[in-house]
């Protein structure tokens, strides 16, 4: 479900950024976008990754995980101290690729490894917690 908003976002800024005007529209999209982003993964990484961290290391996506998150925070840094609007765009739309292919590979591959390998009242319990976390009411 989350993704599909990020995904909408990423969509918009794709058409977005390359028609910003000043570096300063470059930064405030970006900044939502790390907003966004920064959110996502604190949650993803306290209620999924962790418990998934030896299984995704033995099949060397934990590495690929990390690598990502990595360049998408390196990249919105270099955004934030950009002095250039052309820089910025192009940084901006490396990050929104990066975010794209991690968002691909946690729903082809990660949500399939939690769906094979944790027991449902324990994926349904992180339902209920991200819910919680998120402001989200549930229906009994």
């Amino acid at each position: 479900v989350e993704h599909a908003v990020l995904y909408a976002q990423l969509d918009h800024l794709e058409k977005a950024v390359p028609a910003a005007r000043t570096l300063g529209e470059v930064q405030a999209m970006s900044a939502l976008l790390e907003s966004a982003l920064t959110s996502h993964a604190e949650l993803e990484d306290v209620l999924l990754l962790d418990g998934l961290d030896p299984g995704l290391a033995q099949m060397g996506k934990l590495e690929k995980v990390h690598s990502d998150h990595d360049a998408i925070c390196g990249g919105l840094a270099k955004i934030r101290a950009c002095r250039k609007r052309a820089e910025a765009q192009r940084l901006l739309l490396a990050v929104v690729h990066i975010a794209r292919k991690e968002f691909d590979l946690e729903d082809r591959v990660i949500f399939k490894i939690a769906e094979e390998t944790m027991h449902s009242d324990t994926l349904e319990q992180l339902g209920k917690t991200w819910a919680r976390k998120r402001g989200v009411p549930l229906r009994s």
